[in-house]
């Protein structure tokens, strides 16, 4: 059975679902040409769960990529992609659990349709005390090597139960990205 939320635990989840949506869009708005678009989903795994009191954990990443597009036709063999990565979230002292206000830095890889690897190393800051909101991978190896990519989330998700039990996942069912 799931749990019903209080009113103030919904809306402030809510807001600030809606508040990291809307503070996404614009720049996803003006990007520019660049060499791939996918769109994917990701899932982050917290360990320890991330609390008012416990402010840093061990994070894992998974997620795929499909529908890429080549916008200046350099990578028209790349269309989807696995990925997979690890590294450590960080966050302000006192926040509710459900707040998905943090930094995440991570390395990671993505295997592509064509059995090609990329390396990457991702930063993904949603605390704004802590510098610009971003959801970013600079690529290190493989293909696309020296692009950043930029993740657009449409939704963020909190673990159903992170009221009570903490903050131990953080999932995007629809993301945008686009790599310059």
């Amino acid at each position: 059975m799931a749990r019903r939320y209080p009113a103030r635990v919904r809306i402030l989840l809510a807001a600030c679902a809606a508040l990291l949506a809307t503070m996404f869009l614009p720049h996803a708005a003006s990007a520019a040409v660049g060499d791939l678009t996918c769109t994917g989903n990701f899932q982050f795994d917290f360990d320890p769960p991330l609390t008012a009191t416990n402010t840093t954990a061990n994070a894992v990443v998974g997620g795929g990529l499909v529908n890429c597009l080549s916008l200046n036709g350099q990578y028209t063999r790349l269309k989807s992609g696995v990925r997979v990565g690890q590294g450590t979230v960080s966050r302000p002292l006192g926040l509710l659990p459900c707040v998905p206000v943090m930094t995440i830095r991570e390395t990671a890889v993505l295997t592509w349709n064509t059995g090609e690897v990329s390396e990457f190393e991702i930063t993904v800051n949603t605390d704004p005390l802590a510098g610009p909101i971003t959801i970013s991978a600079l690529f290190t190896s493989g293909p696309l090597a020296g692009d950043t990519a930029n993740a657009f989330p449409v939704v963020l998700n909190p673990n159903l139960d992170c009221a009570t039990a903490g903050l131990t996942q953080l999932t995007s069912p629809l993301l945008q990205v686009i790599w310059s």
